[in-house]
């Protein structure tokens, strides 16, 4: 029994050259290619495109050929264009368009949508020409949207969760204090409580920020100074606080040193700075120097510290966290008494770096 029917094996088949060079076949690549392409010409006229560009931007080819490629953009971004398409034709190379930049395309009905575009210089007949490849980007701009959204999600669930552990610290510290009755030891554990929620406090308002590189400062240094009085039960109607933050948003690893610092020297002011519930005032300032360097200014008008009094020596925990944050700041201390006491702290901004 015989079949009529061939295989492929039984067809003819064209010589490789041939098929690459088949003006039929580089037909079919340009005309029914799964992008929209187009010829632009040396005057930055649209020469020739194919049919996926006809789908995409919603013209019939006979009425574009002919136009300026600036007829396929936005037209708040056309001057702009003119000036990217001469300095292109000075120089032309194959390149992706853009470099990074979001670019939009406008259809036929001045709809915009955005597009990922290659460049490409070809010769002609003399003449100098461009192959533009565009694609839609809206799938990949939806897809990217989520994951970044994901991602942020994540981030800020990370944020909630290390809040979350160090209240449970707090908490602990707190229920231990319960069962102490030696002064010291009490003292101790109601700084380490501090501590732990100055840094707390930092993650939840990075988990409520939009923001999640940097942290407002401005509010923080508010809300951590108020706990402060509240966690060593100062009367606010007798000691008067100010805060006041210029612009200051820093990332994380710079944000937990300087809380820490903020919050040994508050609640250095509301232990020892007004005995026997004397009246004052204590003030908060931070702003920025130089880019990248800050100012932090602590001062009070209490009874100043005492005569002879070294600070660089002293055994207090505070003060030496001080010292070594800053130094971690890459910073530098100052102190003067005047009507009270003045720290007066410069420090730099950190930058994360990989861990190895």
């Amino acid at each position: 029994m015989t079949s009529n029917s061939s295989t492929s094996q039984d067809r003819p088949q064209l010589p490789a050259g041939e098929l690459t060079d088949s003006p039929e076949i580089m037909y079919k690549i340009f005309e029914y290619a799964p992008d929209a392409i187009l010829l632009i010409d040396s005057q930055g006229r649209i020469a020739k495109v194919n049919v996926q560009f006809e789908k995409m931007f919603g013209y019939r080819r006979d009425e574009i050929i002919g136009q300026f490629v600036e007829a396929l953009i936005p037209q708040r971004f056309s001057k702009r264009h003119l000036g990217f398409r001469s300095s292109y034709m000075a120089s032309p190379h194959m390149r992706p368009m853009g470099f990074g930049l979001e670019l939009l395309g406008k259809r036929k009905d001045d709809s915009e949508f955005p597009v990922d575009i290659m460049l490409s210089p070809l010769s002609a007949n003399g003449d100098r020409l461009v192959l533009a490849v565009i694609r839609d980007a809206t799938e990949r701009r939806r897809v990217e949207a989520q994951a970044q959204e994901a991602g942020e999600m994540y981030i800020k669930e990370i944020h909630h969760r290390v809040k979350n552990n160090l209240q449970v610290i707090s908490s602990l510290l707190f229920l231990q204090s319960t069962y102490l009755t030696d002064a010291n030891i009490l003292n101790i554990l109601k700084e380490s409580q501090s501590r732990v929620k100055s840094i707390a406090l930092i993650h939840e308002k990075l988990y409520r920020s939009t923001d999640l590189s940097k942290l407002d400062f401005s509010e923080y240094v508010h809300d951590l100074v108020m706990n402060l009085f509240r966690t060593y039960g100062v009367n606010q109607e007798g000691i008067a606080v100010r805060t006041h933050v210029q612009n200051v948003r820093l990332e994380v690893d710079t944000a937990i040193p300087c809380g820490l610092i903020i919050n040994e020297l508050v609640s250095n002011v509301l232990k020892h700075a007004f005995p026997n519930e004397s009246g004052g005032e204590v003030i908060v300032e931070l702003g920025p120097t130089l880019p990248g360097e800050f100012l932090l200014t602590v001062r009070d008008n209490g009874v100043g510290l005492p005569e002879g009094f070294d600070w660089r020596a002293s055994s207090s925990l505070g003060l030496k966290l001080v010292m070594d944050l800053t130094r971690q700041l890459d910073g530098k201390v100052e102190v003067h008494v005047d009507n009270g006491t003045v720290f007066r702290i410069t420090f730099r901004e950190l930058h994360y770096k990989e861990r190895r």
